[in-house]
């Protein structure tokens, strides 16, 4: 770019200008408290809210490891699993979080959210910075932060469309912006959407808060030619490759191709863009080794992260994402016939553009016959951040190409076109995201009655169950195993140091296979001989049953076409009396330590499944 219209960008945003964002970013992060604030005063008497609105089982694991964090550990290891695990997972936001609970004395909850507030206003801050940085324009600037902040797609649509196709059809479209109800239910994606974001997960925010400011730095890098710059960038490329390394690559392809353009453009020579890179590219290396080496160190680790976590079709991606999009498309269409004169623009077109081609890239695969197959199994997790992009350029559409096409003869009019497109636009946006929060809110009420089947945990514990947890945490060690349904296991390793046979989809390796173990574990009618041999294959040391367990036995019951019996509690305790040892009993949870030395009477011993996690199953 040339000197003199750096200079007229020296100071892009004022402080005057920003109070007013700040103000915007706290008035937005106060909004996503209201519903925890209602979930917490529906609590029953004997209930204690656990903090998540949406995705129990997934902030769970972030709970784990800020618990362990707090006890002074940095190399964070998987609680989900039983298998052997060599763990060196370093995360330096959780181990933060950690450290704060450590230091306040507060419990991850707490800490959890207080971050992700934090976060959110730091996050929408950042947004508005980037689009102050691409666009001199104000109006495009606050029409790509209230873009960013409310809007989503065309879920809302979707589910209408669903709900008048029979239900053993599957729906038409499954937009990952929103997800209805069961019987229409399809994966909502929190990372694609920045409001989903702001209110449920301080990890997103503050990756994505960290991908702008990245972004930042490249573009100043490369406009002033600066290796001051550039390594201030690829420290802060360091830091998001380790809180969220799967940013890295979509940052990697923005940086070069943007790079590419100016070398093309001619504001800077290919030697000195490539130099500029490489520091970047050197200063961001070492965390990206780090989690291939972590990878390599850990088997179990390396199984965990290779979990498919596929992306949407590119038609549902497309819905979900909305009048955004569509709006995107024109303003796209602006930055590249102003890319000479205007060259910043070209950033977020960059930006969308590689991340759509990296979240669906895939590699021919030969064997046993020729087929494509996705070139990352995580391919879902690198949407993170396309939300903002599209919102400026969608932003830039409204303002710069829209507004001038309906321009009037009478100013006053025309200066107040902009406001009412952007307004028009955040409206119409906005109905997922309500209704979202309706159904957020309606699982609350029901406790996720409707999502068990999908074996989601609870969001409501009684308080013996969590008085049964803080038991195990205070006399189950590192290595102990406790059997019982997921949904109880996902909650216990937030809270107790042991591990857990089943309690998530992703973390508990073959998980499917766990929790059917665990579901013939709690079968009534099994004879004291069949139960302690699955204690025994399971390596188990204490058994929690609680209501989610004896709501899995008579469910197992009713699967096998048999009456359940009338209290599978008590038959349970009778049947493992003399090698189970009750350490906490209260109201209908009661937490055994058990004993495999203990005697027990001869009988016809059923077989049950193999412990899928015993490692001497494996092939």
């Amino acid at each position: 770019m040339a000197a003199e219209t750096v200079q007229e960008r020296e100071r892009f945003v004022t402080w005057r200008e920003m109070a007013p964002v700040i103000g915007w970013a706290i008035g937005v992060m106060a909004l996503t408290v209201l519903p925890y604030l209602w979930a917490i005063s529906r609590a029953a008497p004997d209930q204690q809210f656990q903090g998540f609105l949406w995705g129990v089982d997934e902030g769970n694991v972030y709970l784990q490891w800020m618990r362990q964090a707090s006890e002074g550990r940095v190399l964070l290891r998987n609680q989900y699993t039983t298998m052997p695990q060599n763990p060196h997972f370093l995360n330096v936001f959780l181990l933060v979080l950690g450290r704060v609970m450590a230091w306040t004395g507060l419990p991850g909850g707490i800490v959890f959210h207080i971050a992700r507030l934090l976060g959110g206003i730091v996050l929408l801050v950042m947004i508005y910075l980037l689009a102050a940085l691409l666009s001199r324009s104000k109006a495009v600037r606050w029409g790509a932060l209230a873009l960013a902040s409310l809007s989503a797609g065309f879920g809302w649509l979707a589910a209408a469309w669903a709900s008048t196709v029979p239900d053993h059809l599957p729906p038409p479209l499954r937009p990952p912006d929103y997800a209805p109800l069961p019987p229409q239910t399809w994966q909502v994606q929190p990372e694609a959407f920045t409001f989903l974001s702001l209110l449920l997960n301080p990890l997103f925010v503050w990756s994505m808060a960290l991908i702008c400011a990245v972004l930042i730095g490249a573009v100043l890098t490369l406009e002033r030619k600066s290796f001051g710059w550039a390594a201030v960038t690829g420290v802060l490329m360091l830091v998001i490759g380790n809180v969220h390394g799967y940013d890295v690559l979509v940052l990697h392809a923005t940086i070069v191709t943007f790079a590419a353009l100016a070398v093309v453009r001619g504001e800077i020579r290919l030697a000195h863009a490539a130099a500029l890179y490489l520091v970047i590219f050197a200063i961001g290396l070492p965390s990206v080794a780090w989690a291939w080496w972590t990878a390599q160190q850990d088997p179990a680790y390396l199984q965990k992260i290779n979990t498919p976590t596929l992306s949407p079709r590119v038609r549902d991606m497309a819905a979900g994402y909305g009048l955004v999009l569509l709006l995107a498309l024109p303003g796209a269409w602006y930055a590249l016939r102003h890319w000479r004169t205007d060259p910043r623009l070209m950033l977020p077109v960059c930006w969308a553009a590689t991340n759509a081609v990296l979240i669906y890239a895939v590699k021919p695969v030969a064997a046993p016959e020729f087929h494509w197959e996705p070139l990352f199994a995580f391919q879902r997790k690198m949407a993170e951040g396309l939300h903002i992009p599209l919102c400026v350029l969608a932003a830039v559409a409204l303002v710069q190409v829209i507004a001038p096409a309906l321009q009037s003869k009478r100013r006053a009019e025309e200066r107040a076109r902009s406001p009412l497109l952007i307004t028009l636009a955040v409206v119409l946006s906005l109905p997922s995201n309500a209704l979202f929060v309706a159904d957020c809110l309606h699982n609350v009420a029901t406790n996720n009655l409707e999502y068990l089947r999908y074996l989601q945990p609870p969001m409501y514990l009684t308080f013996d169950e969590v008085r049964g947890m803080e038991a195990l945490a205070t006399r189950a060690g590192e290595d102990d195993v406790v059997l019982c349904s997921s949904f109880t296991g996902n909650y216990i390793p937030p809270r107790a140091a042991c591990l857990v046979f089943a309690g998530h989809w992703a973390e508990t390796l073959h998980f499917g296979e766990a929790v059917d173990f665990v579901g013939e574990f709690l079968l009534p009618g099994r004879s004291p001989e069949v139960l302690r041999a699955a204690l025994d294959a399971a390596g188990a040391d204490y058994v929690f049953y609680g209501p989610y367990e004896a709501l899995l036995a008579q469910q197992m019951m009713l699967a096998s076409e048999n009456e359940p019996p009338e209290d599978p509690a008590a038959e349970f305790r009778e049947a493992t009396r003399g090698f189970l040892t009750p350490i906490f009993a209260r109201g209908d949870v009661t937490v055994y330590s058990y004993s495999p030395d203990a005697p027990v009477f001869e009988a016809p011993v059923v077989p049950m499944t193999a412990a899928p996690d015993d490692p001497s199953t494996e092939e």
